[in-house]
């Protein structure tokens, strides 16, 4: 069977379809809970040793909460939730699309729009979710691994731009531009991010009483971003040969340890994923030993060291020269 040719239902029966299509209600609220239990966790471990003199401690839990808050976005459960097949009810899908949207800086509206494309498209020129710059210069990198101001910057003038009802575009300057009809539900979600997340700042200050706290919980989103970008890397870097192929070929799956995949949401079986974005992410590792058993050809598939290696790194290095030439 060739890559090009293939079809899921020469894959999986009817039954095993049907089962792994299925959303389970009961692991969803279970995983949101545990991740919720989790942060609220580290929070209230960052406020106390702030409080009780260890600021060391406090930053430790602070920056471990704000690596494992990146997973909170699109490159983990948000994403998931984006497909509305976390939970049976569309209703709930939507209501924590928005919320861990808003919370991480992210318009919704947008993000439905480029990421529908992704899927279509993978790898056309205007697929902005092939992370073709990423940075390979020093500076760039501490940026990754401790503040990407470059992108709390730019989120929060999005957001307020978006929510007076203009676009503004990153180029020599900024330019703005006046919000098209069509896309007057981002504005909406703006204002909507705006109040959830001044609110939230306001309370929070409230309950601790401290600037350096309150400054700490608000740039949260934005640090330690660094191991994040890498698996959002991962996901289809340097199989740009394969566009016109199978998922399977195009994307890559890459095996993690169980803690890291489960913020992940098990977006490092991006292959399977591309191949059936119907299956929820608790139910990608069945379908992934399913194509194992059954699926007879190469396709990409690493371990976790992978991501360590220098053809790993030479990908991406030759992806964002690529990108360099492209903008030159």
């Amino acid at each position: 069977m060739g890559a090009s040719e293939i079809k899921i239902g020469s894959l999986l029966t009817k039954d095993e379809f049907r089962e792994l299509t299925a959303s389970n209600d009961p692991i969803a609220w279970c995983h949101l809970a545990l991740r919720i239990g989790i942060h609220a966790g580290l929070l209230f471990a960052m406020i106390r040793a702030w409080e009780g003199g260890f600021p060391a401690l406090a930053f430790a839990a602070f920056y471990i909460n704000a690596g494992l808050w990146q997973f909170a976005g699109y490159a983990g459960i948000g994403h998931e939730l984006f497909h509305k097949k976390v939970f049976s009810r569309k209703l709930l899908n939507t209501l924590f699309f928005k919320l861990f949207s808003y919370l991480t800086w992210n318009n919704p509206s947008y993000f439905e729009k480029s990421h529908q494309f992704h899927h279509a498209s993978t790898f056309h020129e205007d697929d902005i979710e092939i992370y073709r710059d990423f940075p390979l210069d020093w500076l760039g990198a501490s940026r990754l691994v401790l503040l990407d101001y470059q992108s709390l910057c730019r989120r929060i003038l999005y957001a307020l731009c978006n929510a007076f009802g203009y676009e503004a575009y990153f180029g020599k300057g900024i330019r703005l531009r006046l919000m098209p009809p069509e896309r007057r539900e981002a504005q909406s979600d703006a204002i909507s991010m705006l109040a959830l997340n001044t609110s939230c700042l306001v309370l929070f200050f409230l309950a601790t009483r401290s600037p350096a706290l309150t400054v700490m919980f608000f740039i949260t989103p934005f640090v330690a971003s660094l191991p994040n970008r890498v698996l959002a890397l991962a996901q289809h870097i340097g199989l740009e040969d394969h566009k016109d192929e199978s998922a399977l070929l195009f994307s890559r799956t890459v095996n993690l340890p169980v803690p890291v995949a489960f913020f992940y949401a098990n977006m490092n079986y991006h292959a399977e994923h591309h191949l059936l974005p119907s299956v929820p992410y608790y139910n990608l590792p069945k379908l992934h030993d399913i194509l194992n058993a059954k699926l007879k050809m190469e396709r990409e598939e690493k371990e976790f060291g992978y991501l360590f290696t220098r053809d790993f790194w030479s990908s991406v290095a030759v992806s964002a020269r690529s990108e360099g030439n492209a903008g030159a």
